[in-house]
């Protein structure tokens, strides 16, 4: 069986899940987070080759079978949504839905 491609979408919060994931066997392929800084002490935890991303539309692009949200903890709707619309698996390291319309639209 071919191990899960895995993305990472905010660093500060995720890396920690990232880690988790990859004790299941999950491979971490990319990370995406608006800090610098985090994007580099990723790279040194995960592994040099992971695809490092700034923008989330860049990011979604890159190859992957699920993402991992641990962005701000309020905007994952959003983020859930366009994962969605590209057939993309979710798992939202928090409540996905801050309102009864996000959690409609999600």
């Amino acid at each position: 069986m071919e191990k899960l491609r895995v993305v990472l979408f905010g660093v500060g919060r995720g890396l920690h899940l990232a880690q988790c994931f990859m004790l299941c066997d999950a491979e971490i392929v990319a990370v995406c987070d608006h800090h610098k800084e985090r994007l580099g002490a990723a790279v040194k935890t995960l592994d040099e080759s992971v695809g490092v991303y700034e923008s989330f539309d860049d990011f979604i692009n890159h190859p992957m079978d699920a993402v991992i949200l641990a962005n701000d903890f309020h905007r994952h709707a959003p983020y859930a949504i366009k994962c969605f619309e590209k057939n993309i698996h979710v798992y939202s390291e928090c409540t996905a839905a801050g309102t009864m319309g996000e959690s409609v639209a999600l």
